[in-house]
Order: structure tokens, then C-alpha cells, then sequence
């Protein structure tokens, strides 16, 4: 710790990045490292210099098969060591697995099933303990190896322990490292206009750069009469349109439309757009499927009135060479119904010739719950995008950008 403190005071002379100071330990020298994570709080700076005025935390930890418990029935010599005559007294304090608190670093840490001298249990004790205080953490246990692998002496599987550390570092502890594939596209969608796109998700867009489409809706007379105060004006949503998100329409009362006649389903797009033309909205280009489901009888209708694109919910991602431009796929994400596993599988399949396409309601949701995201999860999600070099779009900035009409 003293080591990262003179760090921080000399960064501007040395050339370190004093906010990005991350410890790496093996086995013994693990422990080492989890201290300078877990213990910052209680070991004060005593040498009374300039030094001792910056923080000592580190801001994330790589532990490779870390040692980090002193209980009896993990490996005990390292503590045995380190405590000497205290280690009865002290082995509990010294476990690190009871010294996590919500401010620990994010941590990567990796070992071996059939690492012999520190068994894997050590790492998986560190790693529930991070996950149980809400922490960020990533554990990899591989298959095989003995202990003391280092940098994997050449063998493919251990070796790709370094470039997950840099990924890791990069999208969970935010340290500007190359890595992740360039040019990766991001559509943002808002579903039913609720309040808070105007009060939370605009602004909080406009700070990161992001680009969006609101769909909004009205709902039914005797719906709005209910829940009406939850739900934009068309002055509000004129706002959001004047801070340069795109309006999409998504149907005035938010009506199956595989159950409607034509002249009922037109209806239904017609009073919407006229309503967007009288508060000076331009015409909307982006269509989204009340519910979400295909309706292939909308088709001509959509056509009819210069609707170009059209979002389903089919949970795939976006692929401009061989989709539909009016069945346009996209991923609902709810947060109890494994909301940030979803964003993740997602954007596990975005590459850079296909998009993938979320669909939002409220941050948060008060008058549907079952379609509810969390700020707090929202801006996580805004922060792993931007840390990941996606690029976050409109439906109708994409399709311009790739000249799709």
C-alpha cells in the first residue's frame, strides 16, 4: 500500500495514471494483493510524508490461485507464516473472505481445479464473498494444472488468463486499455411514454452521447383516465424530440394488431401521427409492434404511411444483409426476469455487421412492474456500453448511417 501511495504522488513525474492502479499477486503473493484490497481501511499510512496523503486503495486486483483463507480445513502454512504465534488468535481476521466490504476493487482471479498446494475453494470463497457485497468480480477456475502456473508456460488454455485480466480491467474496473472489437452498433428503444424518458433516460442519454427511439403510445380513454398522470404529453415528448431523439410510433392504443381490420389497425397509426404533427413532431419513419409480435397485416399499412422500419421483440440481433426491415428483431430487458444476463447474451452476438436492439419501458416502471428496470441497473448498462466502445444509435440513425432506405 505504501507502494501504491507513492505511486499516486509521483504519478505526474513517473507517467502513471493515478486513478487506474491495479495489484497482481500469486499464491502467497495473492493474499498480498487481497490485503491491499480489503485491508486500505484499516492499516494507516505511518511513514508522515507527502506520500501518505494519497489513498491507498488500489482500484482492482488480479489474484492468480490466490491464497485467502486461514480456516482449518483450507490450506493453513502461508498464514502459519504470516501470523506466526498469533495464528490462532488471528487466522479469522486474516481469512480475506471475511474483510470484503462494498468498496473492495473489482477482482479478476483464476486457478486451477487440480492445483495441488492451494486448492481452487480459496478463490471461490473470495469471489461469492465479492458477489454477496454487490462487487465486481470474475472467476475462472480451468480444468487443469499444478500450482504455480505463472503466465501458463505456453499452454493455450492457461495463457488466455492475461488477455481476460485486460478485458476484465477494461469493461468492469473502467482502466483505458486496448481491447473488444471496434465499431459494434447499439440501438436504444423506449417503449409507452412514460414520464421519466423525459426526466431520467433523456437527459441521462444526452450525457453519454447515446442515441434513441422513443416509441410513445396513448393507450386507451379508460386506461389514461387511470394511469394518465404517469404518461408524457405530446409537449413532453416534443421536448424529447427537440433534444434530437427520434419519434417512432407505436400505435395510439397500444392494441394487438393481429386482431384488428385494416381500416382499425390504420386507424390506429393515422391518430397517432396526427397528433405528432400537430405538436410539430416530424413524421415518424421507426414503427414498434404494440407487444411486441410480428403482425404481418400491418405491412401495407406501414408502407402506406412512410413507416420504413418496424421492431418485433424476437430476441435476436439486427442483421441489415438479411432481415426484414418491418420485422426487425430486438431483446426485451426486465430486470427480474434476468435483465443484465440478457444484455449480456446480446451483446455477446454483436458484431460489426448486425446491431442488437433493446427494448425499455419506465427507469423505472411504476404502472407495469413487469417491465421494470432500476436507474441504478440502467446506468450500469449505459456505463458498460460506453466503456466498451459501442457505438449507441436511433433505429432511424443506423439505417441512415448504412444507407438502408
Amino acid at each position: 500500500m505504501r507502494a501504491i501511495r507513492l505511486i499516486r504522488c509521483h504519478a505526474e513525474e513517473w507517467g502513471a495514471d493515478p486513478e487506474h492502479i491495479a495489484v497482481c499477486g500469486f499464491s502467497a503473493g495473492g493474499h498480498l494483493a487481497g490485503c491491499c484490497g480489503t485491508l486500505f481501511h484499516d492499516l494507516d499510512a505511518k511513514d508522515n510524508d507527502e506520500a501518505d496523503h494519497f489513498s491507498q486503495r488500489p482500484d482492482a486486483m488480479i489474484l492468480s490461485y490466490p491464497v485467502i483463507t486461514f480456516r482449518k480445513t483450507q490450506y493453513i502454512a502461508t498464514g502459519k507464516r504470516l501470523l506466526k504465534e498469533d495464528f490462532d488468535e488471528k487466522r479469522d481476521e486474516w481469512s480475506l473472505e471475511n474483510r470484503v466490504l462494498a468498496d473492495t476493487p473489482p477482482a479478476y482471479i483464476w486457478a486451477t481445479a487440480t492445483d495441488q498446494l492451494v486448492p481452487y475453494e480459496n478463490s471461490v470463497l473470495f469471489a461469492q464473498a465479492m458477489w454477496e457485497k454487490g462487487n465486481k468480480c470474475e472467476l475462472h477456475i480451468f480444468p487443469d494444472g499444478p500450482h504455480g502456473m505463472a503466465t501458463g508456460y505456453e499452454r493455450r488454455d492457461l495463457k488466455l488468463w492475461m488477455e481476460q485480466a485486460k478485458e476484465f480491467l477494461k469493461a468492469s474496473a473502467s482502466f483505458p486499455v486496448e481491447g473488444g472489437e471496434k465499431g459494434r452498433t447499439v440501438i436504444l428503444t423506449f417503449d409507452d411514454a412514460v414520464k421519466n424518458h423525459l426526466s431520467i433516460v433523456a437527459p441521462l442519454l444526452k450525457e453519454y452521447g447515446f442515441g434513441a427511439t422513443f416509441f410513445p403510445c396513448c393507450f386507451t380513454e379508460e386506461w389514461r383516465k387511470e394511469n394518465g398522470r404517469h404518461l408524457l404529453t405530446m409537449e413532453e415528448i416534443k421536448q424529447i424530440s427537440d433534444m434530437g431523439f427520434e419519434i417512432g410510433n407505436h400505435s395510439f392504443a397500444h392494441k394487438n394488431m393481429q386482431l384488428l381490420s385494416a381500416e382499425e389497425a390504420e386507424e390506429e397509426i393515422e391518430k397517432l401521427n396526427s397528433l405528432f404533427s400537430s405538436a410539430h413532431i416530424p413524421p415518424p419513419v421507426s414503427f414498434a409492434y404494440p407487444g411486441g409480435p410480428y403482425a404481418e397485416n400491418l405491412r401495407p399499412i406501414l408502407k402506406k404511411h412512410g413507416l420504413k422500419l418496424a421492431r418485433t421483440t424476437e430476441k435476436r440481433v439486427w442483421n441489415i444483409a438479411e432481415d426484414d426491415f418491418l420485422r426487425i428483431p430486438a431483446f426485451p430487458l426486465v430486470e427480474h426476469l434476468n435483465g443484465k444476463l440478457n444484455f449480456y447474451e446480446a451483446l455477446g452476438k454483436c458484431t460489426k455487421e448486425n446491431a442488437a436492439v433493446f427494448v425499455f419501458h419506465g427507469i423505472p416502471e411504476i404502472v407495469h412492474p413487469h417491465c421494470n428496470v432500476t436507474e441504478k441497473t440502467f446506468r450500469y448498462m449505459l456505463d458498460y456500453l460506453e466503456e466498451n466502445d459501442y457505438t449507441v444509435l436511433s433505429m432511424k440513425e443506423y439505417a441512415l448511417k448504412y444507407n438502408l432506405f
